[in-house]
């Protein structure tokens, strides 16, 4: 018997397709705009295909939330492991600030769009499914910033610097200060 589109093993490869494209936009939206602002119908709109489709994948809104967390503390992961691949690779840095530099790359996203990154990391503590995804994928965001701290030669808890940084930020956008610049001048203090 020849595959077709129609056999079992094609329609269950579009299906995980499709799924994950609901992930993926339900991912998009918490970074973009909160946790809130995820709908069955603000992803199948995202997505371009149909409320019921959004429905038909998932028991309810929470399995569709922590999915989509998921995919976020993950990416955040990856960007610190590939911070810390790059620098695995190279002689340690020579100073201090570039040492600071490495860190605040593995530690914050590389877009201006820090106030909704901050936001949405807020918002999440109100939204249990988000914040289960995101408490549970924290171990290998911190494995990663312990990679970098180590090769930078810097003896400090990740889970300390990340409070560093993510405390820096928020009071930063909470005072219409520059995010970078004050992670920065918090981290010179401590390291």
């Amino acid at each position: 018997m020849t595959e077709t589109p129609s056999t079992p093993v094609a329609r269950r490869a579009r299906g995980e397709l499709r799924r994950m494209a609901l992930v993926e936009a339900a991912a998009a939206i918490i970074r973009e705009e909160g946790p809130v602002a995820v709908s069955h119908r603000a992803v199948a709109r995202r997505v371009g295909c149909s409320l019921s489709a959004t429905t038909y994948y998932f028991s309810g809104l929470d399995e569709l939330l922590t999915e989509a967390g998921k995919v976020n503390i993950r990416m955040w992961a990856r960007r610190a492991e590939k911070v810390a691949e790059d620098i695995e690779k190279s002689a340690a840095p020579e100073t201090k600030d570039e040492a600071i530099s490495l860190i605040l790359r593995a530690c914050l996203p590389p877009t201006d769009s820090l106030e909704n990154h901050y936001l949405q990391l807020l918002e999440a503590a109100r939204t249990a499914p988000v914040a289960t995804a995101y408490a549970a994928g924290r171990e290998q965001l911190d494995d990663a910033i312990a990679r970098v701290l180590c090769h930078v030669g810097i003896d400090v808890s990740p889970q300390l610097i990340v409070a560093v940084v993510d405390g820096s930020a928020v009071s930063a956008l909470s005072e219409g200060r520059d995010v970078r610049q004050t992670a920065r001048e918090m981290l010179t203090q401590i390291l």
